[in-house]
């Protein structure tokens, strides 16, 4: 398949033999300075697809060239995290999209300073991220009460905790879900459940980390380090 000039995400997406260019799209192209270049726009649906469209300078139209399928994860790999604070959020999720990261749970603990945020712009951030680095496959994004979440995954859970009673080591977070609680720490409420179910807290060399390193290193770990 031809290396294409300029990657976009579109989700979903329909393949047409002929697209029109959004003003969004077409500002983007213009800053890569491609506007005025023959060139090939690949056109990815976020789930394997990817779809090769023709541009002509100083068009608004793409026409279908060719099209490839990459097979989807076998083996998805997400975090819960505590949300990052202002415009960490946005840093935050260009690193984990870039490291390739599937999906990525924001929970509201008690101690929790953000408890919302604006999921459209969160999924443009992380679809520019992984046409920048080349993904194929989209990270999802949602945001759950924690208390609810733990409780339903309890089975599957592994705490970064500044004092956590364990070491970390490679293979910790094989098929578990590693989880990073606010800046602000636990709630005795949600240390109090840790102990009773007996979930795993498990602890870094060095300082404490803000919320949004320790979820870069984790999502790192998972990734790079489990099958």
């Amino acid at each position: 398949m031809v290396e294409p000039g300029l990657i976009l995400f579109r989700t979903p997406f329909q393949k047409k033999e002929s697209i029109q260019l959004t003003k969004e799209e077409l500002n983007h192209l213009r800053a890569l300075r491609l506007q005025n270049e023959f060139t090939t726009i690949q056109i990815r649906d976020g789930e394997g697809g990817l779809f090769n469209y023709v541009y002509s300078p100083n068009s608004k139209e793409l026409f279908f060239q060719t099209e490839a399928f990459v097979p989807r994860k076998t083996h998805r790999k997400k975090i819960a995290i505590a949300l990052p604070k202002g415009n960490r959020l946005d840093f935050f999720l260009q690193k984990v999209t870039e490291i390739g990261l599937d999906e990525v749970v924001f929970l509201v603990f008690r101690h929790s300073i953000r408890k919302e945020f604006n999921l459209e712009r969160a999924e443009k951030i992380v679809k520019e991220a992984a046409a920048q680095s080349k993904q194929t496959e989209i990270l999802k994004l949602s945001i759950e009460s924690a208390s609810d979440w733990l409780e339903a995954h309890k089975e599957s859970l592994v705490v970064f905790h500044p004092f956590g009673k364990n070491p970390f080591v490679m293979g910790t977070l094989q098929n578990k879900i590693p989880v990073i609680g606010p800046e602000g720490g636990f709630h005795a409420d949600e240390e109090n459940w840790m102990e009773q179910n007996k979930i795993e807290r498990i602890t870094l060399p060095g300082g404490v980390l803000r919320t949004e390193t320790c979820g870069i290193v984790a999502a790192s770990f998972l990734v790079y380090g489990t099958e």
